[in-house]
């Protein structure tokens, strides 16, 4: 019967994001699933607090996307929704473009600074969960598909080219975790041209700062500390740079303990310290440096020094004050503990921590961590009669840490 709607097809319900919202507890009613309300509030409190703005999603909303009857959010509420609920992709909250069967990269129109803003904290926060491995190819996708149309319809506009530079720069360090380091400097070195084209120094400095740290994995520890110095001339006069200052100092000690350079790491680390204790307000686009990570790049100094009483104490340090959620960092933190005692001789105590690294993050997709592991897999195979060592050695050959892609 022409204009019967009850021959029209129900949408298909999105099962995938209502049990991925029911599988989180209630803030509200204990022993409740997450509200569809509750889930509008997180999502709402996360774009507010990474764009600055207020927004209005209701629970009618998240019924919505429940039933099916909107199949593809904004892109602000899909970064949202997946950094809220803990999501590595669209596909696993059920989201699918208008026409799609499945998870096809289809064209996604130009971005806002604002929903690139939120999308890449979104991707920064899955990346600290799972890895770079997991996340490069979508990250790079994304830049393409969404951000390079905006910086093409606005050439000039600063704001834009500063977004596009974070999102690339955040491509280099995804290609770095997951192996890919030819390439992650491609991307660093892409970042830095368009951080100067929109003549923003801060950026350009976080972008020295992530070449610094680079060229110290490669073992080029002059170029590492060029590139740290380089990144300090651009933080000369410009506000709200304070952790970045520190992290850049952190780095150039790094570099000068590679070199044999003592009296320099000391001088840099203090520096940084000094500069870290500093409260100001981060200007955008710059990645968070705190006392976890000072910590981590001072056992790396110390380490390359040979003093492995002062690299065990920042070593433990760090692994104290990583929280859980930040998986990789806590697990790079455990890694540079188990090199530090393997130093010492300390055996046991070197394969403890790398049982601990796989317990912790057997879904981790990081090429750093799983070379630390297989480095000190390798190294402790002559003491496999050690019974913690043999545990780690029969844990890594049954349950490794997922390859990076």
């Amino acid at each position: 019967m022409t204009g019967d709607s009850s021959a029209r097809p129900r949408p298909e319900r999105n099962e995938r994001l209502r049990r991925t919202r029911e599988a989180l507890p209630s803030r509200l009613a204990p022993g409740e699933p997450l509200s569809r309300a509750e889930l509008a509030e997180a999502v709402n409190d996360y774009l507010l607090e990474t764009t600055g703005k207020r927004w209005a999603l209701d629970a009618h909303h998240i019924a919505k996307w429940e039933r099916g009857a909107v199949r593809w959010p904004t892109a602000a509420y899909r970064a949202a929704l997946r950094a809220v609920l803990g999501a590595v992709d669209d596909a696993a909250l059920g989201f699918r473009p208008r026409g799609s069967t499945g998870a096809a990269r289809s064209r996604v129109p130009a971005s806002t600074v604002d929903s690139i803003r939120v999308v890449s904290a979104s991707f920064q926060s899955a990346d600290r969960r799972v890895g770079g491995g997991t996340l490069y190819e979508t990250v790079r996708h994304y830049f393409t598909t969404a951000v390079l149309p905006l910086v093409r319809e606005e050439p000039r506009q600063a704001e834009v080219l500063s977004a596009a530079a974070s999102v690339v720069e955040l491509a280099g360090w995804m290609a770095h975790d997951s192996g890919g380091d030819v390439p992650a400097r491609e991307h660093f070195h892409t970042a830095y041209r368009l951080a100067a084209a929109a003549d923003d120094h801060a950026l350009q400095a976080e972008v020295c700062a992530s070449l610094s740290h680079l060229s110290t994995e490669l073992g080029q520890p002059r170029s590492a500390a060029d590139y740290a110095l380089n990144g300090l001339t651009h933080t000369i006069g410009t506000g709200g740079t304070a952790r970045l200052v520190a992290r850049l100092h952190a780095l150039h000690a790094r570099a000068l303990a590679a070199q044999g350079d003592r009296y320099g790491t000391e001088r840099h680390l203090a520096l940084a310290g000094e500069v870290l204790a500093v409260r100001d307000e981060a200007c955008g686009w710059i990645a968070p440096f705190d006392r976890a990570s000072l910590a981590s790049e001072t056992t790396e100094c110390w380490r390359s020094l040979g003093d492995l009483r002062r690299g065990e104490r920042h070593a433990r340090e760090a692994v104290g004050l990583r929280p859980p959620e930040r998986v990789r960092s806590k697990a790079l933190s455990l890694t540079s503990l188990a090199q530090v005692l393997f130093d010492a001789g300390r055996y046991d105590e070197a394969a403890a921590a790398g049982s601990t690294v796989l317990a912790e993050a057997p879904a981790l997709s990081s090429a750093r961590v799983h070379e630390r592991l297989t480095g000190l897999a390798n190294a402790l195979l002559p003491h496999h009669r050690d019974p913690a060592v043999a545990d780690f050695l029969a844990a890594r050959a049954t349950h490794p840490l997922r390859d990076s892609a």
